[in-house]
């Protein structure tokens, strides 16, 4: 069973193909249009996954879209559904009357069918936050686990709290807007002058300064409330993110109850930055907090999984098995909107087809991939001289010991908004200027947010503040590292001491863990620094052109795609 699906229409499209019940390609539209985060219809993304399978879209049971416009007939809409503007509103207007004849029970799915003879297979369109549960359970190793997803919002919720269990989830508790964690965080992102729903990354790495914060910390505690039934509710005095025809989300009110300033976009942070931002995180880390222990308390699982674009929040991810009484957790390598593609189609294929799920470890290797021979192309066609590398592991290696920055791309491209040594910028992790020359001269970002380290599973324990055989395959947790590295590890060492961890197998990426190998021979550390192999504002590369693109607009000056290295 071949099952389409698609994240389009919300912050970064995308499209993924499942077979028979597993992942087998996907990528972000972004990747192929180099317009970041587009909601533009996923046509090129679509047709890489058809391709890679040698299939077209007759091949397919069925589409799956992680949004369900089904989700208004909650409510008889007049304006829609009592004067109809055009003959296509049909597929909405006749179901809307149709409900004030019967109970309103709208479903959490919908059904849009086709004559066989069509060419277009049945689509479903999904609820945003089932497409969201569903990614996190059934991408996990767990045959049972509780969840949890927060966003900003999807159709009308903001949270939902269920439980999963072999083929099934269920949907127990939810909160909708204007009461949203997503929409508190933007808030703050906002307040502070950066880009709301876009940098929120941003204000996470500015919470880890050491500032006195604790006036705002009860401020901002003041304008939340967690309730009884295991939830929260803004205080709607202070936010109006909810509001469409307000420009700010932040009520004036916010604005004078946290000193009567505002961040101007560009602006070099202080104080007031970094105590606000501490303060918020640590707020949203208690109403979460307070989600979570509710969640448990409900069923007594010890397994959590997490979804939604709050759970890009890496510095939360880091503290959830010491902070509560879960002791397995599982995140995925996307759980923010652009993975809802994911999440969609395994909700169609798990939970209504009953397809059998899958329990091995789920890449985010599933992108498109070039062979030596399209990449020869491409450097002949740019006339661009290279030199064939016998050992890449070796040769990357022993660049990043000299203090050089190795751009890598090879094999398949990751499908997240993180580069996990497929399309990746790597350095030496012991540096004292590592950090500032990535920056400034090939990501161009603020000065104050860190890198992460690439590190060995089976060695991460003995740099890290961790147990063994503790996970983070996506990068998706901060965690401690151990004092006596600090100074030893600086370019990823951030101004708290943590840093956001990813742990390699070798069984997940061969070369990547070969070369932190090679690394370790050299200097005796299994560590190297990795970020997302892209300029700040730019997706991050896909093709050979894309790479030589990014690698002469910067300042990179080693390059490797697949066996080939390019030098300036």
């Amino acid at each position: 069973m071949n099952i389409l699906g698609l994240n389009h229409g919300e912050i970064n499209s995308s499209a993924v193909l499942i077979r028979n019940g597993k992942v087998v390609a996907g990528s972000p539209e972004e990747r192929f249009s180099r317009v970041k985060k587009t909601k533009e219809f996923p046509k090129q993304a679509i047709d890489f996954c058809l391709k890679s399978e040698n299939i077209s879209l007759k091949d397919c049971e069925c589409v799956a879209q992680a949004w369900n416009p089904g989700e208004s007939w909650q409510k008889f809409n007049p304006l829609i559904s009592s004067s109809r503007i055009k003959r296509e509103d049909y597929f909405y207007t006749i179901p809307d009357n149709l409900y004030n004849l019967v109970e309103r029970n709208p479903p959490p799915w919908s059904l849009l069918e086709f004559p066989e003879n069509t060419n277009i297979p049945p689509i479903y369109y999904v609820r945003h936050h089932l497409a969201h549960a569903a990614n996190a359970f059934f991408l996990s190793p767990f045959k049972e686990a509780a969840i949890l997803t927060c966003d900003w919002k999807g159709e009308y919720e903001t949270t939902t709290c269920g439980f999963g269990k072999e083929n099934e989830i269920e949907i127990f508790k939810r909160k909708k807007m204007p009461h949203s964690i997503g929409m508190f965080y933007s808030t703050y992102t906002q307040l502070l002058g950066y880009r709301p729903d876009n940098d929120e990354w941003k204000v996470m790495a500015l919470s880890a300064f050491d500032v006195y914060y604790k006036e705002y910390l009860e401020k901002i505690r003041n304008t939340v409330k967690l309730t009884d039934d295991g939830l929260f509710e803004l205080d709607l005095s202070f936010y109006q993110g909810h509001l469409l025809d307000e420009p700010k989300l932040y009520t004036k009110k916010l604005f004078d109850y946290l000193g009567g300033r505002e961040g101007i976009p560009g602006e070099e942070p202080d104080k007031w930055f970094f105590s606000i931002a501490k303060a918020m995180q640590i707020v949203s880390e208690e109403i979460v907090n307070h989600i979570v222990n509710g969640l448990y308390e409900k069923t007594k699982s010890e397994n959590i999984v997490l979804s939604g674009g709050y759970f890009m929040n890496s510095v939360y991810n880091g503290k959830i098995i010491k902070n509560t009484p879960f002791k397995k957790v599982y995140i995925s390598y996307s759980p923010a909107d652009v993975g809802n593609s994911i999440g969609t189609a395994l909700y169609v294929a798990h939970c209504i087809h009953n397809e059998k799920r899958n329990y091995m470890f789920n890449s985010s290797y599933i992108g498109p991939s070039f062979n030596n021979k399209e990449v020869q192309e491409v450097l002949s066609r740019r006339k661009i001289k290279y030199q064939e590398v016998k050992v890449v592991s070796e040769k990357v290696a022993s660049l990043l010991a000299e203090g050089k920055v190795v751009a890598v791309s090879s094999g398949r491209m990751e499908f997240g908004e993180r580069a996990l040594g497929n399309r990746s910028i790597l350095g030496d992790p012991r540096s004292n200027n590592m950090k500032d020359k990535i920056n400034s001269i090939i990501k161009f970002r603020e000065s104050y947010r860190p890198f992460a380290p690439a590190v060995l599973y089976e060695k991460a324990h003995q740099f890290f503040e961790i147990t063994e055989n503790y996970e983070s395959n996506f990068m998706e947790k901060v965690v401690p590292i151990k004092k006596e590295f600090h100074k030893k590890l600086p370019a990823v060492t951030h101004i708290d001491g943590s840093g956001r961890l990813q742990t390699v197998k070798k069984e997940h990426n061969e070369q990547f863990y070969n070369i932190i190998s090679e690394f370790e021979k050299l200097t005796g550390f299994p560590i190297v620094l990795n970020t997302s192999f892209n300029i700040n504002g730019e997706p991050i590369v896909l093709s050979p052109d894309d790479a030589l693109n990014t690698f002469y607009n910067s300042g990179l000056e080693y390059l490797i795609i697949n066996n080939f290295l390019v030098t300036k």
